[in-house]
């Protein structure tokens, strides 16, 4: 793989860089996964420059460049990686790695929306609920839930189920975040306890966890589902 990747092979390059940033077969190797990340980003790789633009806004001092971060962000959305611009969406919304301007995020999660990405669409649901960058609107949210809905999404389907309930959209809101941490909370516990192997797999999975999240990744990401599409994408 090292000298397919070598010779200038971007599927071998962006591998390299996943097995650096995350092991095991390798050591991870930060400067190294930045390195085959960027070899696989310049050969204009969209899922590469995704995960190096991940890697350049994470917390790692040894890498965090976060203006180059989005850039390499931008461009992955621009070429057509629907996860990216949800990604900046949340960048945007957020107010981290750049000034908060919650309209650029509507925009952002508008484009990563209508190519179908459901959780931009559960995000663009709860805007113009709640009229945040955008006039509020409950039936235009209610279609966003909809969308999003249809793909699996629950709490998109909870706001659905309750759309008559006359609650402020801040109760509701509120509900949805008890939903997830409840959620949570299930799988932090679903493991038998008795099980001496199965305890070691889970703090060794969460181990795994926080290192990802640590270089670049975070729990809501769902990078792991572009796999799944028609680009070969994958490892938040």
């Amino acid at each position: 793989m090292k000298r397919l990747a070598g010779r200038g092979d971007a599927h071998a390059q962006y591998l390299m860089g996943q097995l650096y940033r995350d092991g095991p077969l390798l050591i991870p190797d930060i400067q190294k996964a930045k390195h085959w990340l960027t070899q696989a980003a310049k050969r204009n790789l969209p899922e590469a420059q995704y995960a190096l633009g991940k890697l350049l806004l994470s917390d790692d001092p040894e890498v965090r460049e976060p203006d180059e971060g989005i850039r390499w962000m931008k461009q992955a959305a621009e070429n057509g990686c629907h996860f990216t611009a949800y990604r900046l969406g949340k960048e945007y919304l957020e107010g981290n790695a750049v000034n908060k301007d919650t309209t650029r995020a509507v925009e952002w999660f508008t484009k990563s929306a209508e190519a179908g990405n459901r959780y931009a669409q559960y995000m663009l649901g709860k805007l113009y609920l709640t009229g945040q960058g955008v006039t509020r609107d409950q039936a235009q949210a209610m279609d966003w839930f909809s969308r999003s809905a249809a793909q699996g999404n629950q709490y998109a389907q909870f706001f659905l189920e309750h759309q008559n309930d006359l609650r402020p959209p801040s109760v509701m809101l509120a509900a949805t975040r008890l939903l997830y941490h409840m959620s949570r909370i299930f799988e932090d516990h679903s493991l038998p306890q008795s099980s001496a192997g199965l305890q070691v797999d889970r703090k060794l999975q969460r181990k795994i966890q926080e290192k990802k999240i640590a270089m670049g990744h975070k729990p809501d990401d769902h990078e792991e589902e572009q796999s799944q599409g028609g680009m070969v994408m994958g490892g938040m």
